[in-house]
């Protein structure tokens, strides 16, 4: 949609990369069709990050038809970014791109972990900081009005 692509507007080659995969993946076609996309800001280092990524990831596997999830790293460096990610089942801007930080400067990450959950068709936040809530897609068709 296009208030998804807002959102990704300084992408710097208009792509996503997903874990295992050699190739980036277009945005359109990362994102399409989704009804809700999750900013997912995180780091290695952060151990309630190590701890949520896990129940994130299992409730992920259960709703990705619906949802898509971007993870932003905070992580200090490229390394500590790889060897977090290999493990994550979704989609990350990649580090060295621009769009990262400007992204989380766009949702005020302040501490991590965050996840802002966006609505897939109008890209208007639908619930600002999901961690320590129930990850509901009803109740944030309910929010999405």
């Amino acid at each position: 949609s296009s208030g998804i692509r807002r959102w990704f507007s300084s992408l710097k080659s208009g792509t996503l990369i997903r874990s295992g995969q050699e190739q980036p993946v277009q945005l359109e076609d990362a994102l399409g069709g989704k009804e809700f996309i999750l900013l997912y800001a995180s780091a290695h280092w952060c151990g309630p990050c190590r701890q949520f990524t896990p129940m994130l990831a299992s409730w992920y596997k259960s709703v990705q038809d619906n949802v898509e999830v971007v993870f932003l790293s905070a992580d200090h460096d490229e390394n500590g970014f790889k060897s977090y990610f290999k493990s994550h089942p979704w989609m990350a801007v990649d580090y060295d791109d621009d769009a990262r930080e400007s992204l989380m400067a766009s949702i005020r990450v302040s501490s991590i972990p965050r996840l802002v959950v966006l609505s897939g068709i109008t890209g208007k936040i639908v619930e600002d900081n999901a961690v320590g809530k129930p990850l509901d897609i009803n109740r944030w068709r309910q929010l999405d009005v």
